[in-house]
């Protein structure tokens, strides 16, 4: 299910792309976690975007204090902007929510 949902995603990042060939130059998908929900995707496409994220089951505590599962995911992606400038973004999203660090490269 969730290598349908990742495939997805991808789908609708070169749907909303801008009218010119772009292609896939690295694909590599790992789900083989999927019983406990971990994954890994990459990909890297010829207009230099890039993305790289995983996903991996820990011990949080809930509201009432007790142990509970959760996914923490972590990842990059590097993109240029209309104006010519490299962006590295870096994030984790866990239980504390979707943090990200965005650098310029």
């Amino acid at each position: 299910m969730k290598v349908l949902i990742v495939l997805a995603a991808l789908v609708a990042i070169a749907a909303c792309a801008p009218n010119r060939d772009i292609e896939v130059r690295k694909l590599d998908i790992d789900h083989t976690g999927l019983v406990d929900g971990s994954y890994s995707f990459s990909y890297d496409q010829s207009d230099d975007q890039k993305r790289d994220e995983s996903a991996s089951l820990k011990t949080v505590k809930n509201v009432d204090n007790e142990d509970v599962q959760a996914l923490s995911i972590t990842g990059q992606y590097e993109y240029t902007d209309p104006e010519g400038k490299r962006y590295l973004v870096k994030y984790i999203a866990d239980e504390n929510g979707f943090n990200p660090t965005i650098t310029e490269v």
